[in-house]
């Protein structure tokens, strides 16, 4: 796509029931290591699986030992990570996303605070990774972006759903 000139926005849902900290470490590993910084709207490394009502993984045994039940206003299932860290860390993320979308940081800084605050947890979780950018992105001047920094798959952050009128759950 590059070599074309055409750019890249690709979306991920990093945190789902069966996604480990490795996991996400590799995934933030590949971000870096691939040039995608520019490319990875922040907001695409906290998303959380959502399971609207009648999904399919409803059904699968490998979903259901971790449904907490239906939250109607989120219009979604709750389900719980199995490794606990794991959902402190989707919040955690949430909360640096969120703080740096409303105070209009730049991307790339959103991106080493998410890099660091997952290397804190992976410091806790006894795993060796270090939150430091290993030398420059390669990707290139910043893109254009959207002037929203939020996406439809991505719940929304309290001071949207104020702003909608809404109680945030």
């Amino acid at each position: 796509m590059r070599a074309v000139g055409l750019a890249m926005s690709p979306t991920f849902i990093p945190f789902t029931p069966w996604t480990t900290l490795p996991d996400h470490l590799a995934l933030l590993d590949f971000v870096h290591d691939e040039a995608l910084t520019d490319s990875v709207d922040p907001v695409q490394l906290t998303i959380r699986l959502l399971v609207p009502d009648r999904s399919l993984l409803l059904a699968r045994p490998e979903m259901r030992e971790h449904l907490q039940g239906y939250d109607a206003p989120s219009f979604s299932h709750t389900w719980r990570h199995p490794d606990p860290r794991m959902d402190e860390l989707q919040t955690t993320l949430t909360t640096v996303v969120a703080r740096d979308a409303d105070a209009g940081v730049d991307p790339r800084a959103t991106h080493a605070a998410i890099r660091w605050a997952t290397a804190e947890a992976a410091a806790a979780a006894g795993l060796v990774w270090s939150g430091e950018v290993p030398g420059e992105d390669r990707g290139g001047p910043a893109r254009p972006r959207l002037s929203e920094p939020w996406f439809c798959c991505a719940e929304p952050t309290a001071a949207q759903m104020g702003v909608a009128g809404a109680a945030s759950s």
